[in-house]
């Protein structure tokens, strides 16, 4: 997906040099104006340029020392306003945060509405091995940190959350079936039995033992913790593939939502083929690099588990949070997971496929604006080149989840860590900003 690339001139500071008209990203108001379709940017004071795009045969000029305002609802910390819109026929020069004066500018007008960010499933599997009752400060760690993942799923403030369960390792039964894994069979006697205690079966894993739900299953989360029993080795490789496969099966039936994984472990893999940290990984970046971009948090129980990094930074997630079990395990295991839901809450934003009045919603003319706070001042954040995610490299940008058909805004990372303490705006009906080829 592309528009017309419209190159930045100078640096873009933090006050943007526009002044807008409604949410209409076309509508600059101006001391001169350009009729019959080209695109327009003067020089601020010290700053340089700032690109304006417009479509609909809009004319826009930016001003110098202009502070914008957003019309409509803007609200720190996510929530977005979406405006669509065509061309309209009066702007004039304006003060701060608004327009005015003789009419004849071609401005966009638009419809305003508040987006949504993409709600998100966060799917938990946990290392339930033997070595998890080993004692520490203040109880075992099982005990601390079942105890702490209970607390954040009853937190209110992760009602909205979709929440499901899984262990490693999955515990085999006496009876068995060969040619499975640690299968002994006497066939005198039509006799199978198994000599391990866990199962090294991928498919063993793509089980949950409380399924992600819609509508809040925290309740049955914690008392499936409380009751189940810790024992055996630790499958990694084959657990976490499992996981993943049973997110990728339930993303493809919820496009519309955003899946995790978060793995809780306190060892290195053991036991069971290609069960190494790099195997574990190699399965994490499958999964990242897959239709649905599953990313894997990791959260170590222990010492010695910087072979952790490796996971997480192949699920997308940089690196593991480590809990020092010599330290408050519970506080530490909660505060990883408080940090997990903040990295993981979804910098995607559903669009609409049109607009009230049934109009189209043309993915060449949508521009995305961000502001530091509410109703403060913005900045242009353009497309990134070719619509490609490896091209947002540090720089603020936004990409479409599919160019032939969007249904969803997602923010590079910059831009989404800095969402937090901003807005954004979202501007249908102009053509679009697009970074340079770097």
């Amino acid at each position: 997906m592309s528009g017309r690339v419209i190159p930045w001139v100078g640096a873009v500071a933090p006050v943007a040099l526009l002044a807008l008209v409604g949410l209409g990203g076309c509508s600059g108001a101006s001391d001169s104006s350009e009729s019959g379709g080209g695109d327009a940017a003067m020089a601020g004071a010290g700053s340089g340029g700032l690109p304006v795009s417009r479509g609909g045969g809009a004319g826009a000029v930016a001003v110098a020392g202009a502070t914008p305002s957003l019309g409509g609802a803007t609200n720190a910390g996510g929530s977005l306003n979406l405006g669509i819109g065509g061309s309209s026929g009066s702007s004039g020069a304006g003060g701060a945060g608004g327009a005015g004066g003789a009419a004849g500018t071609a401005a966009c007008s638009a419809e305003t509405r508040e987006g949504k960010r993409v709600p998100l499933d966060m799917y938990f599997l946990v290392d339930s091995s033997r070595s998890m009752t080993e004692d520490v400060a203040r109880g075992n760690k099982w005990e601390l940190v079942s105890q702490a993942l209970s607390d954040f799923l009853n937190a209110p403030r992760n009602a909205e959350l979709g929440t499901g369960i899984g262990y490693f390792p999955n515990l085999v039964s006496t009876d068995c079936t060969a040619p499975a894994d640690d299968c002994i069979c006497i066939d005198s006697l039509n006799l199978c039995f198994s000599t391990g205690d866990r199962s090294c079966s991928v498919a063993d894993y793509e089980k949950p033992a409380v399924p992600l739900a819609l509508s809040a299953n925290s309740a049955e989360i914690v008392a499936d913790l409380a009751s189940h029993v810790v024992d055996g080795g630790t499958p990694t490789r084959p657990a976490v593939e499992g996981a993943l496969e049973y997110l990728n099966g339930w993303a493809s039936q919820h496009p519309e939502r955003k899946s995790v994984l978060v793995l809780t472990t306190d060892g290195e893999p053991t036991e069971c083929d290609a069960n190494t940290p790099e195997d574990v990984a190699a399965t994490a970046a499958a999964a990242l690099a897959g239709p649905y971009a599953i990313q894997t948090f990791v959260i170590g129980v222990g010492d010695s588990l910087d072979n952790l990094d490796l996971v997480a930074k192949a699920g997308g997630t940089e690196r593991a949070f480590l809990v020092d079990t010599a330290g408050d395990v519970a506080t530490a295991f909660a505060d990883a997971l408080d940090k997990i839901r903040g990295a993981a809450t979804s910098c995607d934003f559903a669009i609409p496929t049109e607009g009230t009045a049934g109009q189209k919603i043309d993915p060449h003319q949508v521009n995305v604006r961000y502001a530091m706070k509410a109703g403060g001042s913005s900045t242009l954040v353009p497309q990134v080149f070719q619509n490609d995610p490896k091209n947002c490299g540090t720089a603020d940008g936004w990409y479409f989840d599919n160019p032939s058909a969007p249904s969803l805004i997602r923010l590079c990372g910059s831009t989404c860590q800095a969402l937090n303490g901003g807005s954004i705006a979202i501007e249908f009906g102009c053509d679009t900003v697009v970074q340079q080829p770097r």
